[in-house]
């Protein structure tokens, strides 16, 4: 029963209930949050379809990115609001929230940067003496970028982790499930919106295979952005901090940070082990701290380390 727990929290009762002041069927909230994510899934391929229809080319300026970056921020609002249990966080969510998650959205990406390329410049894996040349790159994309992350963080920070952290999941499925449909909404992305060119700079591999690794990757992102929304009481510290990471990570895709065929893995700013560790380790040291696991940890040490002494 306990490895089927979060499936059955879910999914079972997909059921209407009764409005304790009319007795008239409202919709669950469980119900909400799967026709959300299914709403969510969806919209990529039907942008597809739709640039079909229109017998336009796939690209970010085609009307089919606008419905796949749309609806799921569109969804969210129509089950945010309709959602009794959820309205007021919900709507709380839009304001800028707690300055001090901020701070934190504003350095883990750079730190986790810097990080990798410390690692894969003493190892002789990269060179990082170009980057200097896309600062004007990067600066053009800013707002663009803000823009779309409001879009992407409004969806899964501002309705969908809220949502699963209401129904009583525990964080690592929060993290899970939220990391996943995060990363299953990309798919159609880096198949067909985005120019296959970017994929390749950044990992030289099928698109189909970067579409996959985006899932583990998002799914590493995901205790940070949780986490940050928790801080913040707003999914505005998580568009800061996804800004600050496409932005950081502009110059690798744009050729800018030349890395040593077979490194990837390991040292990429966006794939690399080094600086996903780095993502990972900072939201699991904030789910510690909120969870009072780091005080306890601290407890035991110390403890442990008296009795050494003793």
């Amino acid at each position: 029963r306990s490895t089927l727990f979060p499936y059955t929290t879910l999914f079972r009762s997909l059921r209407y209930e009764t409005c304790p002041s009319s007795g008239a069927p409202s919709v669950s909230s469980r119900v909400r949050l799967v026709v959300f994510i299914v709403i969510a899934l969806s919209s990529g391929w039907i942008g597809v379809l739709v640039n079909r229809l229109l017998g336009t080319p796939d690209s970010m300026d085609s009307a089919g990115t606008a419905i796949w970056i749309a609806t799921p921020l569109l969804a969210g609002i129509v089950m945010g609001v309709t959602d009794p249990s959820l309205r007021r966080s919900y709507i709380a969510s839009w304001r800028p929230g707690r300055l001090r998650a901020y701070g934190v959205a504003l350095v883990v990406f750079p730190l986790s940067f810097a990080a990798a390329i410390a690692v894969g410049w003493a190892a002789g894996w990269l060179d990082p003496s170009g980057l200097g040349a896309f600062t004007g790159v990067v600066v053009a994309a800013a707002a663009g970028t803000l823009g779309k992350n409001v879009f992407e963080e409004g969806s899964w920070r501002g309705y969908l982790a809220p949502a699963l952290l209401g129904r009583g999941l525990p964080d690592p499925w929060v993290w899970v499930v939220s990391g996943t449909v995060w990363g299953l909404w990309h798919y159609p992305y880096y198949l067909f919106f985005l120019d296959e060119s970017l994929t390749r700079a950044v990992w030289d591999v099928p698109p189909v295979v970067y579409a996959t690794l985006g899932i583990v990757v998002m799914n590493l992102w995901a205790p940070l952005f949780t986490e940050l929304r928790l801080l913040g009481g707003s999914f505005w510290p998580g568009v800061i901090a996804h800004t600050v990471a496409n932005l950081s990570q502009l110059p690798l895709a744009y050729g800018g940070l030349p890395i040593e065929p077979g490194r990837y893995l390991i040292v990429s700013p966006l794939v690399g082990v080094v600086p996903n560790a780095v993502v990972l380790g900072a939201g699991l040291l904030l789910w510690a701290r909120r969870t009072g696991r780091w005080q306890r940890s601290r407890e035991v040490y110390l403890a442990e380390d008296h009795l050494g002494e003793d």
